[in-house]
């Protein structure tokens, strides 16, 4: 017979459902009118002993916010990951603004596009915090992810899950609301950290500290939060790499952990004024 408490959670799931529905509903109208890279896509960064990343991710992977390739998630990651090393990147994607753990751990193209890969890199969560993903679900799916990503490209291939980023710091939010999607945050990071316990060779990394104030939420800038994003993540991508490398570059953890200042810039083209949820 279920507890009192699991009945209170019951009913505060049945409750919250319609309300953060909504807010998924706007994300989508947002992303309809949002910023998208539009250049070519060069997905590769000149170097020596150059290492092959699949990113498999939601809004930033796909770019949101910014209009240039080279200011969104997967390019600032490689950049920052090869200016730490010294050594040469290539990337590829498997990105939707909305998709979930569960479409891409079924995603048609994961076993094709983790062959050959050196690394992979799992950027997934905001849908899933707006549709109030049940940590179990998180968990599986993130599971069978790294399965079938370890079955094309290796089963010593380095996964890197990384954490789901300070939603209810966007935008000023209701205290209630603002509870029930940090609740949510904290399930998904805290399945994603059970995932990364339970397998040798997959970590994860939390978003970097955020600090919001006012003029952040007025000017927001997604061109500084990819790269702050792809820092923290690039100071944690450790790759083998067989005989004598070339010498790495300094710096990269302290540039994450500084690199929130310059969100707080006013908007232009490459870095809109823009909120993550209604």
């Amino acid at each position: 017979m279920p507890t009192l408490r699991a009945r209170t959670a019951e009913t505060l799931l049945a409750v919250a459902r319609p309300y953060l529905a909504v807010h998924l509903g706007v994300l989508g109208l947002k992303i309809r009118r949002a910023p998208f890279p539009r250049d070519a896509v060069v997905a590769t960064v000149p170097g020596p002993a150059a290492a092959r990343l699949l990113v498999v991710g939601d809004l930033a992977a796909s770019g949101y916010g910014v209009l240039l390739h080279g200011m969104a998630f997967p390019a600032q990651l490689a950049g920052a990951w090869s200016s730490r090393t010294g050594r040469g990147c290539s990337w590829q994607t498997i990105a939707d603004p909305l998709m979930t753990v569960r479409r891409a751990a079924h995603h048609p193209d994961l076993r094709r596009s983790a062959e050959g890969v050196d690394a992979v890199v799992v950027a997934l969560g905001v849908p899933d915090v707006l549709q109030l993903t049940s940590g179990d679900d998180v968990e599986g799916s993130v599971a069978r992810l790294v399965a079938r990503v370890r079955a094309a490209a290796g089963r010593d291939v380095p996964v890197l899950l990384a954490g789901v980023p300070p939603m209810t710091k966007f935008q000023g939010l209701p205290p209630a609301a603002s509870r029930l999607i940090g609740s949510q945050m904290r399930r998904v990071d805290d399945a994603l950290r059970r995932v990364a316990a339970q397998h040798d060779g997959v970590d994860f990394v939390a978003f970097p500290p955020w600090s919001v104030d006012g003029t952040l939420r007025r000017a927001f800038s997604f061109r500084a939060m990819h790269r702050g994003w792809a820092l923290g993540v690039a100071a944690r991508l450790e790759l083998p790499l067989t005989g004598p490398g070339p010498e790495p570059t300094p710096g990269v953890v302290p540039q994450a952990e500084q690199v929130a200042k310059e969100a707080a810039v006013p908007p232009d083209a490459t870095g809109a004024s823009l909120t993550l949820a209604a």
